[in-house]
């Protein structure tokens, strides 16, 4: 089919492709919650650079909501200890929480945080005679198979514990995680990440200072990893104990690594120090970090040693009206990154959005308005000396977005990317994704142009509906019930010649599953993602289905067959 339409004139070949395409603006695309809330906090600027740790993590909070009305309220990284302290001073004085938008207004928090999080957060206040969920266990099981492997995973939670594993071809980890009060045991596979990433910092994450709020990274402690990959994951146990103001870990895994961490939070910062012992793979590592916020500015340092040498990293951001500045500073030596260069690097950033918000089509109350503008621009100029070779290696990075919300159910996002080195041939980007959403219905096209050694060129369209049907109504004897249905489809064209100027693209897939292959050569890609679920009144069952044909010039098709199935109660 690729062959026959390569052999085909110039405007042929074009009508072909609409007729192919067109018929995919009206499929539609899955929940994205998690997907933005992954987004938010690891400061990327598309699906493409998402951290997966944060999917990942996630994915094993979903339907285990904090409640910021408790007596005692755990940030589990996706709050910050400054928005706690001003979240119990507003408490303190106003009473609870009782809506969205008052939330909003506390200091530290905005509307797009609260939108954001919204899905992971709780108004249950007992003082309101809202009593807390009466569901004395949660549980998530689900069965995947592909062409090419199958895999499971499991998780079951009560009140105060969780465990959880994940099973795919030779990859598995598991965990089993207890929080009583002021203690929290986790034995298995985990994640620890403290300060700024220099010293103890788990997890595969993309560094690239593409927004504003990438320069200052969200601390989220310890963590267990629920995930099908055990690369990059520690496996072993830690135990933590949270105090008033005082925080303290204690860890150690299978592989020697063994250490300890405390911080101090107090009403506007904190301090933390680490200390571990890493054999064959840095021997002693230390560090001292501290994070502020001080008149709405967020202000963080950390110092690390390793193998004998210093590395540092300080950041600040302010907004100020409706501009916010970042700017940051890091030097790690290679001796201390254990790479093959160092890196001393100056970066700096500004980002704008419009006072003016446009209401969206179909939807309302709390979230349902967006700003008309948002736009933000980073620098990131970095020299990269590789000892004993050539000492003069360095790039510059550059990062330009806009988003334009041209009416209520269109909007338009252009953005430019640029990479200069003076040892290899620079790189240029530029990406522009028309989308389009009312109620049920959206749609995406997207157009990307890259040239590196020669050009490359992708664009694909992808739209999809999604829709709640109202099931039976309880009758006391008999469950209530609800049905969503939704479907998605898209279609990609591609010419890229050269590896380097493939272009990554993030692929919908089933809960559980990140993926964002690379294009490269020339053909086309076509994809059919669908689910089903039905929600009774103790159990929601799932079923998730994604079909995927790939042909390229002078390669075998490649066919993709994805099958989920989910039950949670």
């Amino acid at each position: 089919m690729t062959r026959r339409l390569c052999n085909l004139c110039p405007m042929r070949r074009i009508l072909c492709l609409l007729v192919i395409l067109l018929p995919a603006w009206w499929a539609h695309a899955q929940d994205e919650e998690i997907l933005r809330a992954a987004r938010f906090l690891s400061g990327a600027s598309s699906d493409e650079q998402v951290d997966e740790y944060w999917v990942s993590r996630l994915e094993a909070r979903w339907g285990r909501r904090i409640r910021i009305n408790a007596a005692h309220v755990r940030a589990d990284g996706l709050l910050t200890d400054y928005q706690l302290a001003t979240l119990a001073d507003y408490r303190s004085t106003s009473g609870d929480i009782r809506s969205w938008e008052e939330l909003a207004l506390v200091d530290g928090f905005s509307r797009e945080l609260v939108d954001v999080l919204r899905p992971f957060l709780s108004l249950e206040s007992e003082r309101m005679g809202v009593k807390a969920d009466s569901v004395r266990f949660r549980g998530t099981v689900l069965a995947r198979g592909t062409l090419g492997s199958i895999g499971a995973k499991a998780r079951l939670s009560g009140s105060w514990w969780q465990v959880g594993g994940a099973w795919r071809g030779s990859g598995w980890t598991f965990y089993a995680d207890a929080a009583w009060r002021r203690h929290r045991l986790v034995a298995g596979d985990f994640h620890l990440r403290f300060g700024q990433g220099l010293a103890l910092w788990s997890g595969f994450s993309i560094s690239r200072l593409s927004t504003v709020d990438a320069f200052v990274r969200r601390t989220s402690g310890l963590s267990p990893a629920w995930s099908y990959s055990s690369e990059s994951v520690l496996r072993g146990a830690a135990y933590s104990y949270s105090g008033a103001h005082f925080r303290a870990y204690a860890f150690g895994t299978l592989d020697g690594l063994f250490g300890t961490h405390a911080d101090w939070q107090g009403r506007s910062g904190q301090v933390g120090a680490s200390v571990a012992y890493q054999p064959g793979g840095g021997g002693l590592i230390a560090s001292v970090d501290t994070r502020w916020n001080l008149f709405g500015a967020d202000l963080a340092v950390e110092v690390a040693l390793r193998n004998g040498s210093l590395a540092g990293l300080a950041a600040f951001r302010r907004p100020i009206g409706p501009f916010k500045l970042a700017v940051q500073g890091r030097a790690v030596p290679s001796r201390f990154s254990l790479k093959k260069n160092g890196e001393y690097a100056l970066a700096a950033g500004l980002s704008y959005r419009s006072e003016h918000w446009v209401s969206l089509s179909g939807k309302s109350g709390f979230g349902s308005s967006t700003p008309a503008h948002q736009a933000s621009c980073t620098v990131d100029a970095a020299l990269l000396p590789v000892p004993g070779g050539d000492p003069r290696r360095f790039q510059v990075r550059v990062y330009a977005l806009w988003q334009w919300q041209l009416a209520p159910q269109w909007c338009l996002d252009l953005r430019l990317t640029e990479r200069y080195r003076n040892y290899e041939p620079p790189r240029t980007g530029l990406r522009a994704d028309l989308r389009f959403a009312s109620g049920p219905w959206m749609s995406v096209a997207r157009f990307e142009n890259v040239f590196c050694e020669h050009w490359g060129i992708l664009g694909y369209l992808e739209g999809g509906y999604k829709g709640t049907l109202a099931g039976r109504a309880s009758t006391g004897t008999t469950p209530a019930t609800s049905h969503t249905l939704s479907a998605n489809m898209r279609l990609t064209a591609f010419r890229i010649d050269s590896w380097n100027d493939r272009i990554y693209v993030y692929e919908r897939d089933a809960a559980g599953t990140f993926s964002v292959p690379a294009y490269s050569g020339r053909g086309l890609s076509a994809s059919l993602v669908g689910s089903w679920k039905q929600r009774f009144r103790l159990c929601t069952l799932k079923a998730h289905l994604r079909a995927a044909w790939m042909v390229r010039i002078g390669r075998p098709p490649t066919p993709t067959l994805n099958l989920q199935l989910q039950c949670e109660w």
